[in-house]
């Protein structure tokens, strides 16, 4: 096998390697005069190249190349293989069709890029296309290996793909739907159908889902699960979803000028628009341009995407969050490690995967009760309500009632701001909304007051619990005060409650031991007592000058009152 020329006329400038033409004109010289059983031409592909240029510099992105080519060229040398570059990141080698070998070029391109980033939105796909006519054009062999290339898809651990004869029709096919689906752009051939979402107890509607469609000319219906994944893989998707977003929003100002009542109306979002737009900068404008609430286009982003590239995504959710666009992890429990995931991410609603229940006609009550205990509020699908179309749910929103999807987050919110003002406080205030809105659902009772004056702020109650001594007071002391003089505690706890829940007391518990409060006391409920925690979390700076502390009352279900 030749060495490298000492011309730089046959080397592609950056990475050292054979250019195009002298690539092809060394393979078929190998492979008319040596005849190789057994050989192959890789094609090595960096997903999201320009991308990857584009978040972390030229600079980086040279660097990266400069790696895989000093690693190309020592197969060269100590495996005489074949190694070229034609372009940006298209790297091609002529050797032996060794499995284990190909895995650990896989590999060491992988670490090369992990070592700069460690992003998941950028991973080498390598096709292979076996030699089993060396009378092929080389050019053409290279083309094949490029179509394997194109063809992965697979996450981490399987991006090695080999050419066979009908990729290259799949690819034809591919690139039809993507010309029809240009065209069906222009013709406005893709529209929407919205499903909602309701409150499973009540039956209100929350808001609704806005799910894309294709109705070519014909009258045919292309089916989601058949152009979605090509869209995304083209990377049309962004171009597709764009336009799905900004018929959303002409519909929701359509709404608003009949002066229809309005409901939020959730659009997804993919990895790919996240890589190729300013999507938090995209949505704004538009909810700008059509003088719409960013409130009523929240954002559904697959628990995929997460796994993929968490640290790119929350990145993105806190510029959702600053613009005013509520965000919900679709899919969670879909395959993933979703206990992970969720706690490094701070979306505003879960959408559970339905595989985890299979509910039908004849198991739809027992499944609902099931959601209703992991505290699920909120149900879409068939069995609530079909897709339907825009002129339907313009319909169906002037006849169900709607439940207030500002007020329930804000309400969060606001919590949220509290909890997140003491730096030390118990864990669970640490935790994303997500986790931290289940917390509250078992929350009877979340306030503040002030160790100083006894000012008391009620931030949340439960109202079910309206006349039995858990009200929006003003006073901590009245209200201590009330829960004893109503007889709301407990005869045998009330000396002991008395004498924990004094200003004075905690004052000494906060200012000097900096120490948390949990009590357990009897308290009254209708026709008996239960078991209840009430919990005191003072700022770890609590003192005169920061005299604020936090309470929540909540049932104790680990505690069998027996009563």
């Amino acid at each position: 096998m030749p060495n490298y020329p000492d011309s730089i006329q046959d080397l592609e400038p950056l990475s050292g390697l054979y250019i195009r033409k002298r690539f092809l004109n060394e393979v078929r010289t190998f492979l008319d005069q040596k005849h190789p059983q057994g050989w192959c031409i890789v094609a090595i592909d960096i997903e999201n190249f320009k991308l990857f240029n584009d978040w972390y510099g030229q600079d980086s992105g040279d660097y990266l190349l400069l790696e895989i080519a000093a690693y190309l060229r020592n197969l060269h040398q100590e495996d005489n293989y074949i190694t070229g570059h034609f372009s940006a990141d298209d790297f091609f080698i002529c050797m032996p069709d060794d499995g284990h070998k190909l895995r650990h070029i896989y590999a060491t391109i992988y670490h090369y890029i992990d070592k700069l980033e460690q992003d998941d939105s950028f991973l080498p796909s390598i096709g292979v296309y076996r030699i089993e006519d060396e009378s092929l054009n080389v050019s053409t062999m290279c083309n094949n290996a490029q179509i394997a290339a194109s063809s992965v898809d697979g996450k981490i651990g399987n991006r090695i793909c080999y050419f066979e004869s009908g990729m290259a029709k799949k690819i034809e096919l591919k690139q039809r739907i993507l010309r029809d689906a240009r065209h069906g752009l222009e013709n406005h051939e893709f529209i929407f159908y919205l499903q909602p979402k309701c409150n499973m107890a009540t039956g209100e509607l929350v808001s609704m889902e806005a799910l894309a469609r294709w109705q070519k000319s014909d009258g045919t219906f292309v089916s989601p699960e058949e152009f979605i994944p090509l869209f995304e893989s083209s990377g049309f998707i962004t171009r597709f979803d764009m336009y799905i977003w900004k018929s959303v929003c002409k519909t929701l100002a359509a709404w608003q000028d009949k002066g229809c009542k309005l409901v939020p109306i959730s659009i997804n979002v993919s990895m790919i628009d996240i890589t190729n737009i300013d999507v938090p900068q995209y949505l704004s404008m538009l909810t700008e341009q059509y003088h719409i609430s960013p409130e009523y286009l929240p954002v559904e982003i697959t628990e995929s995407v997460f796994a993929e590239s968490n640290t790119i995504v929350k990145n993105t959710i806190t510029r959702f969050h600053k613009k005013g666009f509520y965000v919900l992890m679709d899919d969670f429990g879909s395959g993933y490690s979703s206990l992970n995931v969720l706690k490094d991410a701070n979306v505003d609603y879960l959408k559970l995967d339905m595989k985890f229940m299979q509910i039908d006609a004849k198991n739809k009550g027992k499944g609902i009760q099931i959601l209703k205990s992991m505290n699920c509020n909120y149900g879409q699908g068939f069995y609530f309500h079909r897709p339907m179309s825009v002129e339907a749910a313009e319909e169906l929103i002037q006849t169900i009632p709607i439940e207030n999807f500002r007020a329930a987050h804000e309400q969060v919110s606001r919590i949220r701001n509290v909890c997140e003002a003491l730096p030390d406080s118990p864990e669970m205030w640490k935790l994303g909304d997500n986790i931290f809105r289940i917390l509250l659902d078992h929350m009877l009772l979340l306030s503040r007051f002030n160790l100083i004056t006894g000012g008391m702020e009620t931030i949340k109650r439960d109202s079910s619990l309206a006349g039995f001594g858990i009200e929006y007071e003003t006073d901590y002391q009245t209200y201590m005060s009330r829960l004893l003089d109503e007889q709301l505690v407990h005869p045998d706890d009330a000396d002991e409650f008395r004498s924990i829940m004094t200003l004075d007391q905690l004052r000494l518990r906060m200012f000097h031991e900096k120490g948390s409060v949990i009590y357990r006391f009897r308290r009254k409920f209708k026709a008996g007592y239960f078991w209840t925690s009430l919990e005191l979390f003072p700022d770890t700076e609590c003192s005169k000058e920061n005299p604020w502390v936090v309470m929540v009352i909540h049932e104790s279900p680990s505690v069998n009152p027996d009563l």
